[in-house]
């Protein structure tokens, strides 16, 4: 599940995936680093919902 996560992310050209980390526990996503703006943030959020199988995303990040 992570790794397809972290697919969609490097896909997507308007992130720098490389600040974002991922982990799973379960069917849980946390979502933590930091992004430069609100968009982003959706963005990553979106990636991480669009992955089968996960019931629950925890977004801890930062808009910086």
């Amino acid at each position: 599940m992570k790794e397809k996560i972290l697919a969609a992310l490097k896909r997507s050209a308007e992130l720098e995936a490389g600040s974002i980390r991922v982990s799973v526990l379960g069917d849980k996503v946390t979502l933590e680093g930091n992004v430069k703006a609100w968009s982003e943030r959706k963005v990553v959020e979106q990636a991480a919902w669009s992955v089968p199988g996960v019931k629950a995303v925890d977004d801890r990040l930062r808009v910086a």
